[in-house]
């Protein structure tokens, strides 16, 4: 066997061909992969939801003048928005059990598709960086509250630039503490995820409760009133923050499949989904406020960063327990947020060679040219960033939904999302749908000239930058609108004998009593 054949990669047993292997494959409802039940797709939310950037999403828009409470306000909103595409996806994902990359064939076509999973893929890249700098930010702490001499170490780098030697060194640290974690699979994940639960609540209530009490109650913390800097009025500052929420929570608006593809049960994709991103997320949300606005009444710092909060205390092992548990977050949502979704991506890229565990190790290598310290400078380029890249994943959202929900009325062909043949239900135009590249651009053109603005450009229309302050929102309803008007008037191929063409249907009696379609039986090609 030459080395070629080496390294291709594991074929699955249900789809035959070259456009995919075991880890693209479908996933059958009787299968025994499917091990996810409510509680694992609840800890993943609680895992989720205490980290590092969860917390910097409230008390950024803290820092850039809105009071405690409507910072939290404006997260809570996001998560209500972003919860629709979080839940309508990831249902899809658990009645066929297929991941991101394979639906977007059924909306962008077998080609098409490999444009959306690169523009996914390229996030995941830059969000898997900036967790890792996050991680290594704790290990800093950790090693400070250990040996305090380590913050004095001589600095071999710019003093003008965004990071010190100890910090890049600390940066690398974090890969490869990182590096035996990205070998799990999905499955292997959901205990980390258990792991993660049972520690960042208790943590969470403890650094709550400290803020409050030091801070003498809510009334100290949350009587600051808004005040606004720059001049910006209160309303789009808010808004603005609405989308900082959404940002964290876009890329798993689309890869929500990746996971719910292992639950044992649809029904509880949208209980779960609701509970753990609108409540439990959003209750990180609070904590970041609250403990940003006691900061400042305790110690006179404005600070929103968390690490820099530990830092005050007169206490080093609660530093180094804090810096510790922010740093299991911060691995915890990359494995699940960053490393899986990428993986899968440049595993419809490339299937005869990468499958999730290549990915991984892939994505983390990547990870350190996108140079995240540049992001974590300060408020207001994480601010930037966020409402930046958001603007891209919600024009992809947005067409994907229409399209299976309204356009091919819950129904895919699964097996032609595994056909590269010509004649395919979504093989399109040579291989690509025009109406879902006319729709994105739609959808992301409204936002250009305040992306333009964020980047620095100057004379951009003070309406543009305001449009720009729901970024989200307006790629995601723009490029649904679009492709919706453009499918009507320039018909795809929706046949009913196709659509249900391997999948078991015909069960009317048990659609009626659950509500949900029978899972994949065949999609050989």
């Amino acid at each position: 066997m030459g080395l070629k054949q080496r390294l291709q990669v594991q074929h699955g047993d249900l789809v035959s061909g070259v456009d995919s292997n075991a880890d693209l494959d479908p996933i059958p409802r009787n299968s025994p992969r499917r091990t996810w039940g409510w509680v694992s797709l609840t800890g993943f939310w609680i895992s989720e939801a205490f980290s590092i950037s969860m917390y910097q999403v409230t008390s950024t828009s803290v820092s850039k003048g809105l009071n405690a409470g409507l910072a939290i306000a404006a997260v809570i909103i996001g998560h209500i928005l972003v919860y629709i595409p979080v839940a309508l996806d990831g249902y899809v994902g658990s009645i066929y059990g297929i991941n991101f990359p394979i639906l977007t064939r059924a909306s962008y076509g077998m080609r098409g598709s490999y444009f959306a999973v690169l523009i996914r893929g390229l996030v995941a890249i830059i969000w898997f960086g900036t967790q890792t700098y996050q991680t290594g930010e704790c290990i800093s702490s950790m090693i400070s509250a250990i040996w305090p001499s380590f913050q004095h170490l001589p600095n071999h780098l710019p003093a003008s630039g965004p990071i010190t030697s100890s910090e890049l060194l600390c940066f690398f640290l974090a890969i490869i503490v990182q590096l035996p974690l990205l070998y799990l699979n999905i499955p292997q994940l959901r205990y980390l995820f258990l792991v993660k639960m049972a520690i960042m609540p208790i943590f969470g209530l403890a650094l709550f409760s400290w803020a409050v009490a030091t801070a003498h109650g809510f009334g100290p913390v949350f009587s600051k009133p808004s005040h606004i800097t720059d001049g910006t009025p209160v309303a789009v500052v808010f808004l603005q923050c609405v989308t900082s929420a959404i940002g964290p929570k876009a890329t798993l608006a689309l890869n929500m499949p990746d996971f719910t593809r292992y639950a044992h049960s649809p029904r509880q994709i949208f209980w779960t989904q609701a509970l753990g991103l609108i409540v439990l997320v959003s209750l990180c949300g609070v904590l970041g406020a609250t403990v940003t606005s006691a900061s400042e009444i305790i110690y006179g710092v404005q600070t929103w960063n968390p690490l820099q909060v530990a830092s005050l205390w007169d206490n080093r092992a609660a530093q180094f327990f804090a810096a510790f548990c922010w740093s299991l977050a911060a691995i915890g949502t990359n494995l699940s947020a960053n490393s899986v979704s990428f993986s899968n991506d440049l595993s419809l890229w490339f299937p005869r060679y990468i499958n999730a565990r290549r990915g991984a190790y892939v994505c983390a290598v990547l990870s350190i040219l996108s140079c995240p310290w540049y992001i974590q400078a300060d408020a207001a380029s994480f601010s930037s960033f966020l409402g930046g890249y958001s603007l891209f994943l919600g024009s992809l959202a947005g067409i994907i939904i229409v399209d299976y929900w309204i356009i091919r009325g819950q129904n895919l062909r699964v097996r032609s999302l595994y056909d590269p043949s010509p004649h395919g239900t979504h093989y399109f135009t040579r291989g690509v749908n025009l109406r879902a590249f006319v729709a994105f651009i739609c959808g992301i053109a409204p936002n250009l000239p305040g992306l333009a603005h964020a980047c620095g450009q100057n004379g951009v229309p003070r309406g543009a930058v305001y449009l720009y302050s729901m970024s989200w929102v307006v790629s995601f309803v723009v490029s649904g609108g679009v492709y919706w008007g453009l499918c009507w008037g320039w018909s795809v191929k929706v046949d009913g004998d196709e659509v249900v063409e391997g999948v078991e249907v015909g069960l009317e009696e048990e659609k009626e009593k659950d509500k949900e379609m029978v899972g994949v039986k065949e999609v050989s090609v």
